[in-house]
């Protein structure tokens, strides 16, 4: 059996077809872009605000993929296309990648998101870059000195004797919140709403 010719016309439809697959990953691509900058944003108007490192520190990246380190301190950060290169997602999509993962990468970040216990002090006794929520007492053991805590856990209320010597400045459970309260899907809708209408 003779093999079958392509009918006329059939490569330039391919053509067309993938490139259109092309723009539509770019398109995606954009979405999710402008969706990490919006996320990235609002966790550092909800989460807290020290010395500025985890503010500076999110980043979103897809399967495979490196985070960046610490982008510096200082000041509460904000981000732009610049922290998420359109690139980065145009790859990792075209590799098939369907998830991307929203990491901090500042080296306290599991205390500040309330899943580890430390020992907190005053950052070069200094105030923090966000106004306090919540002010208190840290647990103390039976010889006076400072026990191991979660970010949140101070105790309200003035003595005779002293003043209060802990701060916070985001709530308690703030990230689940975000996550869970509509603010993240609010900023990831923003965020694909201003990819899809910004492509050209």
């Amino acid at each position: 059996m003779a093999p079958r010719k392509p009918r006329r016309g059939s490569g330039r439809n391919f053509e067309i077809a993938n490139k259109l697959m092309k723009d539509i990953d770019r398109v995606v691509a954009s979405g999710v872009q402008n969706a990490a900058i919006e996320i990235a944003n609002g966790l550092v108007k909800v989460g807290p605000a020290w010395s500025g490192e985890f503010s500076a520190s999110w980043d979103v990246i897809g399967p495979g993929q490196s985070a960046s380190s610490p982008r510096g301190k200082g000041r509460i950060y904000k981000y732009d296309k610049r922290n998420f290169p359109l690139s980065r997602f145009e790859k990792a999509i075209e590799k098939g990648a369907k998830l991307f993962e929203v990491v901090n990468t500042a080296p306290h970040a599991a205390i500040a998101i309330d899943g580890e216990e430390a020992i907190f002090t005053h950052p070069n006794d200094s105030d923090p870059l966000k106004d306090p929520v919540e002010f208190g007492f840290r647990p103390k053991d039976a010889s006076g000195e400072q026990e191991p805590s979660f970010r949140y856990d101070i105790s309200m209320g003035y003595d005779d004797s002293s003043k209060p010597n802990a701060m916070i400045t985001a709530e308690r459970d703030w990230l689940a919140t975000y996550a869970m309260g509509g603010e993240l899907n609010r900023d990831l809708g923003r965020g694909v709403t201003i990819g899809f209408g910004g492509v050209r």
